[in-house]
């Protein structure tokens, strides 16, 4: 429970400073007259097998908050009633 809100109380900070960081890097790039490094990589991955890997990722992190989140949904319905 501890890192959980640790995770909680930093987890947007560490987001944004990640975030600026990449953006940073990508500002800074300068142009290549040939295909980028970036695009190289992009390139050799196969864009289908990645998009369903996302997908699937992101419907468990979906299913995790939901599981943290359903017992509170659940007593708050309980006291409307």
């Amino acid at each position: 429970m501890k890192l959980y809100n640790q995770v909680r109380k930093y987890g947007a900070r560490i987001a944004v400073g990640a975030a600026s960081l990449v953006g940073t890097g990508f500002a800074l790039a300068q142009e290549t007259p040939g295909p980028s490094v970036f695009q190289q990589i992009f390139a050799a991955i196969g864009v289908e097998g990645v998009a369903a890997a996302v997908v699937t990722l992101m419907i468990a992190v979906i299913g995790i908050a939901m599981a943290f989140k359903g017992g509170d949904l659940g007593k708050r319905a309980v006291r409307k009633v």
